[in-house]
């Protein structure tokens, strides 16, 4: 429909720095993940239909289907490997003309613009429409997904890994890219509020539970303030950085 589009979302449970990362809690007291924190974000647009889990079709993973389930959201299984081409068996399968693509492993998403974001995308007819130098995880991109079947089809093993978004970033003249930026104050990439590894758990964690994120979505200016104001809470996620690679959600 073209006035709607659905978020689909890659997940999976296995990985070599933390295990589970979708079903992790974000509140463990409450026991919200944070997959269900970003749907959260995610449903306050006018113009979302359906949440999609394109997961990954390898052992230990059916729990997210039982999430799914629970939760009420659609799921596919697809390669586990081939990212992009996982989250075309998921258009392909629910009719999805155009998407949502946001992290699985981030809890905090800018869902401020997101519907201004999607308007433009249409009524401009971009293939990808962008967030940029947003803190690590925040971001989001839309695609048409025409634009990613030409990705599928033209790219090679890379960039139909997670970096669904590369084969784009390789060919730009081939595309019509929106590239949008938040106001000055919010153009924090040096910001990392992804979760990866144990020790970003452990931030994203305090900075949710400070921030009382059970009764309230936080603004990306609240998490800002509360990194630039605790130094010692920081430093151990500090120290990891941030992934200045591309593809992932364009970064």
């Amino acid at each position: 429909m073209k006035n709607k589009f659905d978020a689909i979302l890659p997940c999976r449970m296995t990985s070599t720095r933390l295990y589970g990362k979708p079903l992790q809690y974000i509140d463990i007291k409450n026991k919200i993940t944070i997959i269900e924190y970003l749907v959260k974000y995610l449903k306050t647009s006018k113009n979302l239909d359906k949440i999609i889990l394109a997961i990954a079709d390898t052992k230990g993973n059916d729990i997210l289907a039982d999430y799914a389930i629970k939760n009420k959201w659609n799921f596919i299984f697809g390669d586990e490997i081939d990212m992009l081409g996982r989250m075309i068996k998921a258009a392909n399968h629910f009719g999805s003309e155009t998407i949502i693509q946001g992290s699985t492993e981030s809890p905090f998403l800018f869902y401020n613009n997101i519907d201004e974001v999607f308007k433009m995308h249409i009524e401009s007819d971009f293939d990808i429409s962008k967030t940029d130098y947003l803190p690590d995880g925040a971001g989001y991109a839309f695609f048409k997904t025409d634009t990613l079947r030409v990705s599928h089809k033209k790219g090679n093993s890379r960039h139909r890994s997670e970096l669904v978004s590369s084969y784009i970033f390789d060919n730009q003249t081939e595309f019509r890219i929106n590239s949008v930026s938040p106001k000055k104050e919010l153009k924090r990439s040096d910001i990392r509020i992804t979760v990866d590894y144990p020790e970003d758990l452990v931030f994203c964690r305090k900075l949710y539970s400070n921030l009382i994120g059970k009764k309230n979505l936080i603004e990306m200016s609240d998490i800002i303030n509360y990194w630039d104001n605790n130094r010692d809470l920081r430093n151990d996620v500090e120290e990891i950085g941030v992934d200045w690679g591309h593809g992932r959600l364009w970064d």
